[in-house]
């Protein structure tokens, strides 16, 4: 079979990589291929009911990736899902959408990557999506306190649809807002500002009419699958990038792949464009021979770029939290959690009448971005960053100090939801599944937005089936588990407060391993050592910054020692984001197709 040949060769066909189809096959001149390892699953109910994302843990749509025991969490090991489908995470995750801060996008520019500010990427934020908020004559308006939404810096005319939650009998995030407002945590601007703290009601990834999932697949393919000069391959496990050439004018040439059991190989006349996501984009780098020379040669890799840098900076926001009995009456989703037959049925029927009820929405309706409360601890002085061997270390521990001690800025994320977490459940699961209690509960999840820690991702094996190596190092930095202590701390404030201390039951049953005081700083520490799980957040393992600094791509994504390879996902964000990371993903990935555009029309010129 004679090879195929293309412009663009894609490698991932998720958040960011669907993205890039769209908009580079919006020239009719350009062709792309997309090569995705999943299938296309966008017709499966677990993917487009809101609430049944939970289910795909752990599914054929699921990566599943089980990191390495980790040793500051007693050899624990921690699950982090990712997707492995058409449409990426997008396809299975919680749908929560809300941006990064200007400090963060800002701090990338600083750290040597020219052209990145929030005023740039600002823009890029709202061309990825629609946000559809309802009249503030609309009850759900007020139910929800959704006062803090500015148009003006909000999407309108974007692929992906957002919305707000529409079920006004729900006490719990009314209850949420007030609560918070009562503690002087009114938001104090909209989240796509950029600057912002406070508690709100989030918006997700969420058609309004159908009340279905709003992802990558249905968002950005689906309006582009019928173009001539589009072609996406699912089932496509790609297994190398072929490179000719010496550092720094290393050609990528085609990409080797294997497709229903045979090996295939394309040809990429422009650029090939790593979308393959934080796990697998610094794999197919390393097996490709961009890398640690030491662990290539190790492996019998012949090394094309050196890179030590690849697979490095792992970053990731360590979750815990607390589960609180709700006074009885008060509904939850804990039957649904379980699974109850009886539960099921009624809200699957629900929903398939009407798109309503709690099938309709993710769960996760109720968000603060906090700083850290009362002055800044005197550990800040004193702590020591030697754990760290990051070469970002000292800038990147700058950089969260400079946040710590501003009031303004937020160090943790607590989003509210009315059923239990999993806090506490056996090493490899995760938040939603398994181990569930009795009863029905209200949690606060509390993650912390700018860990120091820093992990790796690298291959075990020249075998490109097997699966990576994961160790973010969860809570290594000394610094990460005073800041996590102290945040959890507020959760006994949070739930004493009313109203929402009338929606709990006195006396209620916890999740396992609540400390007994749970203002106890001591006793905090130690229970996140037990408790903490993965947020599903990971980033940077393909940082955009210079080589010294840890770098993997230059500021136009272009992997270092290489003329024509990007990385376009989640990986190249030098520093993590504040709060979930896919609405980061559309708008980074929207200005890299401005990127490899302009790129590709100078080369056309000469």
């Amino acid at each position: 079979m004679a090879t195929e040949n293309y412009d663009f060769v894609i490698v991932g066909g998720g958040t960011a990589g669907l993205v890039l189809a769209n908009r580079l096959t919006e020239d009719s001149t350009v062709t792309v291929l997309v090569l995705e390892a999943g299938q296309d699953q966008s017709s499966d109910p677990r993917v487009t009911t809101p609430l049944l994302y939970a289910s795909l843990m752990g599914s054929d749509a699921d990566w599943d990736a089980v990191t390495e025991p980790q040793s500051a969490l007693h050899g624990k090991t921690i699950r982090i899902p990712y997707g492995k489908i058409l449409g990426g995470s997008s396809a299975i995750n919680g749908q929560v959408f809300v941006p990064t801060s200007k400090a963060a996008v800002d701090a990338w520019g600083e750290l040597g990557n020219r052209g990145w500010s929030w005023d740039v990427l600002a823009p890029y934020f709202r061309k990825s999506f629609t946000l559809h908020c309802p009249p503030p004559d609309d009850p759900v308006y007020d139910h929800f306190h959704l006062d803090y939404v500015d148009a003006d810096v909000n999407g309108t005319t974007g692929p992906i649809d957002v919305t707000f939650p529409t079920d006004i009998d729900n006490p719990f995030p009314k209850a949420w807002i007030e609560t918070m407002q009562s503690l002087g945590q009114k938001v104090t601007n909209d989240p796509f500002s950029g600057e912002m703290t406070g508690a709100f009601t989030n918006a997700t990834s969420t058609d309004p009419v159908t009340h279905q999932r709003s992802g990558a697949n249905t968002g950005y393919l689906k309006p582009a699958r019928w173009r001539n000069n589009l072609t996406v391959i699912t089932g496509a496990l790609v297994y190398r990038i072929i490179l000719e050439g010496s550092p720094p004018e290393v050609i990528a040439t085609g990409v080797q792949y294997i497709h229903n059991g045979e090996a295939k190989t394309v040809n990429a006349k422009e650029e090939v464009i790593l979308s393959a996501g934080v796990m697998h984009s610094p794999k197919i780098l390393e097996l490709s021979g961009i890398g640690d020379p030491e662990l290539l040669s190790s492996l019998g890799i012949p090394v094309v770029v050196p890179n030590k840098n690849v697979g490095e900076n792992l970053q990731d926001h360590p979750m815990s939290g607390l589960s609180f009995e709700v006074r009885d009456g008060e509904k939850t989703l804990d039957d649904l959690l379980r699974q109850d037959p009886v539960a099921m049925e009624r809200a699957t029927k629900q929903y398939a009448d009407s798109q309503s009820g709690p099938l309709a929405t993710s769960g996760i309706l109720s968000y603060a971005v906090l700083p850290l409360q009362g002055p800044p601890p005197n550990f800040l002085q004193d702590a020591s960053f030697s754990s760290d061997s990051c070469p970002l270390s000292r800038a990147q521990a700058d950089y969260h100090i400079r946040l710590l001690q501003n009031p303004k800025e937020a160090t943790a994320t607590f989003c509210a939801q009315a059923s239990q977490g999993n806090f506490g459940a056996e090493a490899g699961s995760t938040l939603l599944q398994s181990g569930f209690l009795p009863g029905n509960y209200f949690t606060v999840a509390v993650y912390i937005l700018q860990p120091l820690s820093r992990g790796c991702v690298h291959i075990r094996s020249a075998d490109p089936s097997d699966p990576v190596g994961v160790d973010p190092r969860y809570l290594s930095h000394p610094l990460d588990v005073e800041v996590f202590a102290r945040h959890m701390t507020y959760v006994s404030t949070i739930v004493s407060t009313e109203p929402l201390a009338s929606l709990l039951k006195p006396g209620g049953r916890r999740n396992a391993f609540a400390p007994t005081d749970p203002t106890d700083v001591d006793a905090m520490r130690e229970y996140i050592r037990k408790t903490t799980l993965s947020s599903w957040h990971p980033t940077s393992t393909c940082s955009m910054l210079p080589v010294d600094q840890g770098g993997v791509v230059n500021e136009r994504l272009v992997v270092h020692g290489t003329r024509n390879l990007r990385v376009v996902d989640a990986s190249v964000f030098p520093i993590t984001t504040r709060g979930n990371s896919m609405a980061t993903v559309y708008a980074v990935a929207e200005r890299a197709a401005d990127l490899i555009k302009e790129d590709l029309a100078v080369r056309r010129d000469l």
